[in-house]
């Protein structure tokens, strides 16, 4: 009896601890997608998890995390394991960069993509087709009674003005706030950090003049807002594409092959009509995505 109770024992301890590995390889087994808190990147994170998904990969989706350092602490950590981000923002933020105005976006892609594998082991894959850049945007109203085309036509006008923008483009962001009044040598009257996605609400209620939102914001089009030019070239390319740790691209190759499948996929108008999906219809971000990947011939029932 006493040999019986040893090998039961014995039996659950084996048992034991090939479940404890089985669970430490299911757990290296799955993908990990980060994203930032505004509705783009929360559906970015989507549509590359969803691809990852029906080509037999098993993901884990980050929450919206609040600021490019913190995903990409993240990943050197490796704790995220890939993350869509913008090339004027990891030229300049991340890898902190001085930005060099009216630069060739195929020129700062090249600087990115060697400067990300040479210091960190990150691997930027091709670009999935759309500049997303800052823009200043106004009611057309606006344009029309001041007359204005372009940035530096707002010189005169600034002090007597309310410009509103994201938390990031009011922080201390080179290509931000700082840089347009470095750039332009213009001080608005108030300005007002405003959560990404509330800016054109606060527009609506004249609670601001004009604002600086994305270039692929889908409700610049459905408010008829004009585009400022920036004639000075102060917004650098913002190129999207995927980042990945070069040592998950080592121990599965075959994962660039997947990625990849997204390349030129999105154009500027494709953004914004996705986006303006989930900021303008309330649509769920993965069902935009979905619906997105079936559309472009890569989702399988």
């Amino acid at each position: 009896m006493k040999r019986v109770r040893t090998i039961l024992m014995a039996v659950t301890l084996v048992t034991a601890l090939l479940l404890s590995l089985g669970a430490v390889v299911a757990a290296s087994d799955v993908v990990s997608v980060g994203a930032k808190d505004f509705a783009e990147q929360l559906m970015l994170r989507h549509l590359v998890a969803e691809l990852l998904e029906v080509n037999g990969y098993s993901t884990s989706r980050t929450l919206g995390l609040g600021g490019d350092q913190l995903v990409f602490s993240g990943i050197l950590r490796g704790d995220i394991d890939m993350w869509v981000s913008y090339t004027g923002t990891l030229w300049a933020v991340i890898l902190g960069n001085p930005l060099e105005p009216g630069i060739d976006p195929a020129e700062l892609y090249e600087k990115t993509k060697a400067a990300l594998k040479e210091q960190h082991d990150i691997e930027l894959l091709s670009a999935l087709g759309f500049n997303n850049t800052y823009v200043f945007a106004a009611p057309r109203s606006f344009v029309e009674k001041h007359q204005v085309s372009k940035v530096s036509d707002l010189i005169p006008l600034a002090p007597s003005l309310t410009l509103g923008g994201s938390l990031a483009f009011m922080g201390d962001r080179p290509e931000g706030i700082q840089g347009v009044e470095r750039v332009y040598g213009m001080k608005f009257g108030r300005t007002r950090p405003i959560e990404s996605g509330l800016m054109f609400q606060a527009l609506q209620l004249g609670q601001v003049d004009l604002i600086v939102p994305f270039s692929t914001h889908g409700q610049i089009a459905a408010m008829d807002l004009v585009l400022l030019e920036d004639d000075r070239n102060l917004f650098p390319p913002y190129d999207a594409a995927l980042l990945v740790r070069g040592e998950l691209l080592r121990e599965r190759p075959e994962l660039r092959e997947i990625l990849e499948q997204l390349a030129g996929k999105l154009d500027d108008t494709t953004m914004a009509r996705l986006n303006y999906e989930v900021d303008g219809h309330r649509k769920n971000p993965r069902a935009v995505a979905v619906d997105f990947l079936k559309e472009v011939g890569l989702w399988q029932d």
